[in-house]
């Protein structure tokens, strides 16, 4: 017989409870990762997204093959070719890290459903995530959490920062690997998540998807700019961040991984180090958050949380959104946001919130239209931080004061780029000489998005 391990959103080697499952095992170890974006509609991955994976599957089919494990590609429906693979090679146990997606979930439980009732054992784990969901909840209702700052509070008395990462020690070629591919087995390019057209050649200028690459950059961190964490995030012109978020995804590295990383430096550095270490931690929650609204909320992936912000409230107006998309508003933070983001695949923080406030306050855009672009064009593009995020900045979702929240982004890049060197970087000469005239006018937008916002919260 033979364990089956699926690939998921937790492509690395290393602290990987699902693989260390399998390996333990003692028998053959049969590992896929099947691509299934008909499955994932209708939220398959964009094509930065899928540069990306392209690029982390490659990394960890090398670093299976030094444990002497190939790992097969497939592009399937999950729910069909498992249970075929299960037969072809006498699988008696199957294991996978869960995703955290409503319709993930869904498919997931029925494959589950499936596969006991055929006398398979199923071994499912949940590292990518610091919180049972459905568990989780208000102690004086019993019901889910909708703002952070009680959330967190919950989440971060009850952390275990001493809370042992399952052991790599064990790692080592396997003995009992599978010699022959499946038959309909595709070799990674045949998944097709390369766009034929190669303008994702220029992410490998500042990007190196894979495992080893994510624990290079928390060591680093950690070493460095987590000390100034505090005082510089907020600065788009400062690497001030980590830059794990699309490690993250990914699951190259987990949230249990980062938590143990900084649990030294919580618990015995001085206070500044303490202090900026809880920060990040702070952020780190605030991802489980969007996760944690996502399961208990899964219908905000399209719908606001608040039913009042329907489509009615929103402006149609294609040709702002396409100025707002090419980085053509004659705002330069604004304009600086959109290019970075269309180089690099990325966007610091701050400018997201920006760039997303111009577009759903000012311009009255529906947040969608927003949501939809970041997912294509963003490397890190994840179904919970994005839809948090845009309901968020539009006021529709867990927020207790939405329509005060109005971003200036020309006071926010004088207090965060205050040198310009952000707005420098990304507008080059001639942008910055023939500077456009603004999209909109910031002042008169910001009067009528508050009275439409004052409106509607008097209904």
């Amino acid at each position: 017989m033979q364990t089956l391990i699926w690939f998921q959103r937790d492509l690395r080697i290393h602290a990987n409870p699902a693989l260390n499952h399998a390996l333990r095992q003692g028998q053959p170890v049969v590992a896929v990762y099947i691509h299934s974006p008909g499955e994932d509609e209708p939220w398959s991955e964009g094509a930065a997204s899928r540069w990306w994976l392209h690029h982390s599957l490659e990394r960890l089919s090398s670093d299976l093959l030094s444990l002497g494990i190939r790992l097969q590609f497939f592009n399937a429906d999950s729910r069909r070719i498992i249970p075929q693979l299960v037969q072809d090679y006498q699988v008696d146990m199957i294991v996978w890290t869960n995703r955290h997606e409503p319709h993930r979930i869904d498919c997931e439980d029925l494959l589950e459903k499936e596969l006991l009732s055929k006398g398979l054992q199923v071994q499912r784990c949940t590292d990518s995530l610091l919180t049972r969901p459905m568990q989780f909840l208000t102690a004086s209702k019993n019901t889910p959490y909708r703002v952070f700052t009680p959330f967190y509070n919950k989440l971060r008395s009850q952390l275990d920062l001493s809370a042992a990462v399952p052991s790599s020690s064990g790692l080592r070629p396997h003995e009992q690997t599978v010699s022959s591919a499946h038959p309909g087995a595709l070799s990674l390019e045949e998944l097709g998540l390369l766009d034929r057209y190669a303008w994702h050649q220029k992410l490998h200028a500042y990007w190196s998807p894979g495992e080893k690459e994510a624990l290079k950059k928390l060591d680093l961190f950690i070493e460095e700019p987590l000390g100034a964490y505090i005082a510089q995030r907020d600065f788009p012109a400062i690497h001030g961040t980590s830059g794990l978020s699309a490690h993250l995804h990914f699951g190259e590295i987990s949230p249990l991984q980062i938590v143990h990383a900084l649990a030294p430096l919580i618990e015995f550095s001085d206070s500044r180090q303490a202090n900026a270490a809880e920060a990040f931690l702070r952020q780190l929650i605030w991802r489980e958050f969007a996760r944690y609204i996502l399961r208990h909320f899964p219908a905000t992936t399209t719908q606001p949380m608040n039913p009042k912000f329907n489509s009615a409230f929103w402006n149609e107006d294609n040709a702002s959104l396409k100025l707002w998309q090419r980085g053509l508003t004659g705002i330069p933070i604004i304009d600086a946001g959109m290019r970075e983001l269309w180089e690099t695949g990325i966007m610091h923080n701050r400018v997201r919130m920006l760039v997303a406030s111009v577009l759903t306050k000012n311009m009255g855009i529906a947040w969608q239209q927003g949501a939809r672009w970041f997912w294509d064009t963003l490397v890190d593009a994840d179904l919970a931080n994005n839809t948090m995020g845009w309901q968020w900045v539009a006021g529709c979702g867990v927020d207790a004061a939405p329509y005060f929240r109005i971003f200036n982004p020309n006071t926010q890049a004088a207090k965060f780029d205050p040198e310009h060197r952000y707005v420098q970087h990304w507008l080059n000469d001639t942008d910055r000489s023939n500077l456009l005239q603004p999209a909109i006018d910031l002042g008169e937008s910001r009067k009528q998005a508050l009275a439409r916002y004052q409106q509607l919260k008097s209904e």
